[in-house]
């Protein structure tokens, strides 16, 4: 059942919610690179919520390409990273610290996106940008996609970090949810249809690719 706080844009959290339900006991959350924070309000209320990102809106002030995280080793049960290593220069740093911050039995739920969805092919066959992502010449600047990833890559990253318990592909589209757009419920039908492929051809049809993992 869907959570009717989440947009469909962002289906990712209600996978997060999916992984944290029936989690036990008083449990630190702490979220990388949150956006506007939807997940703060989402969470169960064992768990307590902190949020690291470059914003002022954050817990704590970090940038990730040359910043470490000001919190002492082993301080969070479960760690969230959603959509935001490919704006980092050197996600494998990240990775490190992430696992530094986290508690010997934590969680992390990470994703990225599969820059090489049929729609991106589509894009770059016909010599066409995706300016949320490829801005020419600001990409570092304005912290856009520097890491253009394959469903594959995404893998072989997060397996050579953690153990890998669970993987969710999904394919979900800004149009779905964009305001005023008189094409936004023909664009939920044609996401939900896509999304069943992607579990059937994420290297193709999946957008975003979501792990459960634990430490190795």
């Amino acid at each position: 059942m869907e959570n009717k706080n989440i947009p469909a844009d962002q289906r990712q959290y209600g996978v997060v919610l999916n992984f944290l339900k029936g989690l036990k006991g008083k449990l630190k959350l702490v979220e990388i690179g949150p956006g506007d924070r939807l997940l703060k309000n989402l969470v169960p209320k064992n768990i307590s919520y902190s949020s690291i990102g470059i914003d002022k809106n954050n817990d704590f002030i970090v940038n990730l390409d040359k910043d470490k995280i000001p919190s002492k080793a082993k301080d969070f049960d479960i760690l969230v990273c959603l959509e935001t290593l490919e704006h980092i220069i050197d996600p494998e740093s990240a990775l490190e610290e992430f696992k530094r911050i986290t508690k010997k039995e934590g969680i992390f739920v990470l994703s990225m996106p599969n820059d090489y969805n049929f729609l991106l092919r589509f894009y770059y066959l016909f010599g066409k940008k995706s300016y949320c992502m490829d801005k020419p010449f600001k990409i570092v600047v304005e912290h856009r996609h520097i890491h253009k990833p394959r469903v594959k890559d995404i893998l072989e990253l997060f397996s050579k970090h953690f153990k890998i318990r669970r993987v969710v592909y999904l394919w979900q589209s800004q149009a779905s949810n964009k305001p005023g757009s008189s094409i936004k419920w023909l664009a939920r039908i044609a996401d939900r249809i896509i999304d069943v492929l992607a579990k059937i051809k994420p290297s193709l049809f999946a957008r975003t690719v979501i792990v459960l993992a634990t430490k190795k």
